[in-house]
């Protein structure tokens, strides 16, 4: 047994530590660890001579040819996505169909439109992929049109279902049932089981309706997430790409002081636009890899034509479940240079 270093408590197994020093929980941890972090960074003072932007050192066409001033890319990214997602929405209907299962019935808690989401993130990849290929990062037109695409793909494979169903002599259901009396039925006859454990099936009736609204925003849900994802990545303005993946370099300690001390000179010299001084601090602080309590992070991306970059420099803390990313200790830094992570 142990006795926490911060409210005295005695742990009788499952001691979080930071090095040798035991605490009840991450809570405790955190309350003794962080003020002294904070305390570092804020006392460390650093200077970091200021480096001139490199010259661009181009392999390809010029800013002009690069730079896509008249947004064409955008409109082709919004016809690629829209012709993808209509291509996967008839594919994915049909595959349904086949198996007998619907993707969009997947729901959590009744009403969670989990299933939903999914499909329409999945007739989505268009758009993610043009958006990637092309290097057109997504606006305001991108999200509308992803989004109401999967809108009416949503009430578009119910179309297709109402033209392709047959009863069973194979009679063609459209030949005596209307479609507003087709949509009636499925809404309202619709069956699900309440709880996991349960077989019973239970008719929703005017439910249905509610049910159908909740998919309906699942679909444009979906096509939001996937557009977003596809624009997270770092930007190079002045050659209107995405910039490639450098790498990322972490190390770890157990002594917050030093890692507040060590943030602070990261972040400094990489406001100088000095990352080769930033990655030699950090090399300098615990050992390489997140093995110990405070680990401080890079995450690079760069431009290969004009070697802008940008760089992530934030710290995470150990957890019972993972790493823990401290949002506030987290800055972005752009430059221009050779940005090498050894």
């Amino acid at each position: 047994m142990a006795t926490c270093a911060a409210c005295q408590k005695t742990i009788v197994f499952g001691a979080t530590k930071v090095g040798d020093v035991p605490y009840c929980g991450e809570k405790c941890a955190d309350a003794t660890v962080m003020p002294l972090f904070s305390s570092a960074y804020d006392a460390a003072e650093v200077q970091s001579p200021t480096v001139p932007k490199a010259a661009a050192a181009r392999t390809g066409p010029e800013d002009a040819m690069l730079v896509d001033r008249n947004g064409h890319r955008h409109a082709l990214v919004i016809a690629i996505g829209i012709a993808v997602a209509i291509a996967l929405s008839f594919g994915l209907h049909f595959a349904e169909a086949s198996i007998g299962r619907e993707l969009r019935g997947l729901n959590f808690w009744i009403i969670l439109p989990v299933g939903a989401a999914l499909n329409g993130a999945l007739i989505s990849l268009g758009f993610f992929a043009a958006i990637r290929l092309l290097d057109a990062p997504p606006r305001m037109t991108t999200f509308i049109a992803a989004i109401a695409t999967a809108g009416v793909l949503c009430w578009l494979t119910f179309v297709l279902s109402y033209y392709t169903l047959t009863d069973e002599q194979g009679t063609p259901i459209r030949e005596f049932v209307g479609f507003a009396e087709f949509m009636k039925v499925v809404i309202e006859e619709s069956q699900l089981s309440l709880g996991s454990r349960s077989k019973a099936l239970t008719t929703v009736g005017s439910w249905g309706y509610a049910l159908y609204a909740a998919d309906w925003i699942g679909f444009m849900l979906g096509a939001w997430f996937v557009t977003r994802l596809a624009g997270a990545k770092p930007f190079c303005a002045t050659c209107g790409r995405f910039m490639a993946k450098i790498g990322r370099l972490v190390h770890s300690g157990d002594d917050p002081a030093a890692a507040g001390a060590t943030l602070k000179a990261v972040h400094a010299h990489l406001a100088a636009n000095n990352p080769t001084r930033a990655v030699e601090s950090l090399s300098a602080f615990g050992a390489k890899g997140e093995k110990s309590y405070l680990g401080i992070t890079l995450d690079c991306h760069g431009c290969p034509m004009c070697k802008d970059y940008s760089v992530v420099a934030g710290m995470s803390l150990a957890g019972a479940r993972g790493r823990r990313v401290v949002e506030a200790a987290s800055t972005t830094f752009a430059g221009n240079g050779d940005v090498r992570l050894t």
